[in-house]
């Protein structure tokens, strides 16, 4: 665990930056980390700070205190902070423009605490898929309710948005919650009617009251730091993103039919680019196209595109769970039984 404060003591930053080169740090990798920078003047708050993109003129005020999420280097020049009252915005700031301290995070220990995660995955589903494989025979209200001419009928929809923590495998979940038998068993989510009313066509089980909204902000919303608000806006949205590529529109145009699994992985490969193709998979049951996975980064700006935040996500080892042919069902209960 690496401790370093900033701007009080240059004898200090010396023998730090030794100890770094000694321990043969990457001093021009971004740094995931935790702490705080207190301002000691007003400065700009840059969405880019290789462009100094600052849109909406956002500064850091002197004696504020802000949660930081990212380095540029070790030491650093730049600290990537949060503006918890601004949807906790992400901005990169100078560093001399404040004091520094900060943890960087040990990533060979599982941490139950929220805001450790090191990546995310934004999982979606085709609902007609999910419902024909298992949700129809299981009494899921939104199955036996959806018409098939709905928009969740043809369209992409949301499971939920995982912080994931390469340490922990598949345990980085309920930070600080009790784990609940069913969904319903949790207390219902507050949401602000806007964002209600949009989850409810984008996550079904919300809207039919099998409460799905409610076991993923307590299973994977616990374990990050944005208000429910922001955090289904966020997943929301890129779902919407993800829905509207080449791709998303390829499965709403070719429903009920049988696709081969290479024309699929060339379709994600033109929507999100080559390089980013092994970042997204699919899940298949019984051959019927159920899941739709992305990997994310772990720094995610409320308002950043999709393509770019993949751009930035590492590379899952995983592989598609799919046969080489795939069915992209139809929602027509007649056709599954």
């Amino acid at each position: 665990m690496l401790f370093i404060k900033l701007g009080q003591d240059a004898s200090m930053i010396k023998s730090t930056t030794l100890f770094l080169l000694f321990c043969s740090f990457n001093i021009h990798a971004s740094h995931a980390v935790s702490g705080t920078f207190e301002a000691t003047k007003s400065c700009p708050a840059y969405i880019s700070k290789n462009n100094k993109t600052n849109p909406d003129n956002l500064m850091v005020q002197p004696t504020y205190h802000y949660p930081i999420k990212e380095v540029n280097r070790v030491p650093p020049d730049w600290v990537r902070v949060e503006f918890p009252d601004n949807h906790n915005t992400l901005r990169w700031v100078s560093a001399s423009c404040g004091i520094t301290e900060y943890n960087e995070r040990d990533t060979t220990r599982c941490s139950s605490d929220a805001g450790m995660a090191d990546s995310y995955v934004l999982a979606m589903s085709s609902q007609s898929g999910f419902c024909e494989t298992y949700g129809y025979e299981a009494g899921k209200p939104e199955c036996r309710k959806i018409s098939r001419n709905s928009y969740q009928a043809s369209h992409l929809t949301l499971h939920g948005l995982w912080p994931n923590q390469d340490a922990c495998g598949q345990r980085y979940g309920f930070c600080g919650v009790r784990p609940q038998a069913n969904h319903c068993d949790y207390s219902p989510v507050e949401l602000s009617p806007a964002v209600a009313e949009k989850l409810k066509i984008i996550m079904p089980s919300y809207y039919y009251g099998s409460c799905l909204e409610r076991h993923e902000w307590n299973k994977h919303g616990s374990c990050q730091i944005l208000t429910t608000d922001d955090y289904f806006t966020l997943a929301m949205r890129l779902t919407t993103e993800t829905d509207q590529t080449i791709f998303g529109h390829y499965l709403t145009e070719h429903k009920g039919e049988v696709i081969k699994l290479g024309t699929l992985r060339e379709l994600i490969a033109t929507s999100f680019g080559k390089k980013n193709a092994d970042k997204v998979y699919l899940g298949c049951k019984s051959g019927v196209l159920v899941d739709i996975f992305i990997q994310l980064p772990p720094l995610m700006p409320l308002n950043e595109p999709l393509s770019s935040l993949i751009d930035k996500a590492p590379i899952y080892s995983g592989r598609d769970s799919c046969p080489a042919n795939v069915i992209i069902s139809n929602f027509s209960k007649e056709a599954w039984f």
